[in-house]
C-alpha cells in the first residue's frame, strides 16, 4: 500500500477483519481513521465502492494526497541510492541529490487497457 500510494493511484481499503487484525497483530497507525482512499468492511459496501466509482471522487483523491503527504515524503525513486552513497560510500550529506517534492513529482502512468475487436 505505500509503495503503490507513490504512484498516486486510487486505492481500496477492503478491511473486513479489521479489530481482530490489530489485536492479533498490532498495528503502526490507525488504518481506518486515516485511510488512502474509501474503506469497504462488508462486501457489499466494496460492490458499492466500485459501482459508485468513491475511489474516484473528489474524497478520495483528499486522502490520498494526505496519505502520500504523510507516508512519501522521502520516496521519490532515490532513496535507495542516498542511503548507499552515504552510508556505503561515506559521501557527505551535501553531495547527495536533493528529496524531490511531492509536489513535483510524475508518477509513472497507468497501464493502457488493451482492448479486443
Amino acid at each position: 500500500m505505500f509503495d503503490y500510494a507513490n504512484l498516486d493511484r486510487p486505492i481500496v481499503i477492503y478491511a473486513d477483519d479489521w479489530e481482530v487484525y490489530r489485536q492479533s497483530r498490532g498495528v503502526y497507525f490507525d488504518l481506518m481513521a486515516e485511510p488512502p482512499g474509501p474503506v469497504a468492511r462488508t462486501p457489499e459496501e466494496l460492490a458499492a465502492v466500485f459501482r459508485e466509482r468513491a475511489y474516484a471522487d473528489a474524497e478520495s483523491t483528499a486522502l490520498r494526497a494526505g496519505f502520500r503527504a504523510r507516508f512519501c515524503e522521502f520516496d521519490d525513486g532515490r532513496a535507495a541510492e542516498r542511503v548507499v552513497r552515504r552510508v556505503l560510500l561515506g559521501e557527505p550529506p551535501q553531495a547527495l541529490p536533493p528529496v524531490l517534492p511531492l509536489a513535483e513529482r510524475v508518477p509513472a502512468p497507468a497501464a493502457v487497457t488493451l482492448v479486443r475487436s
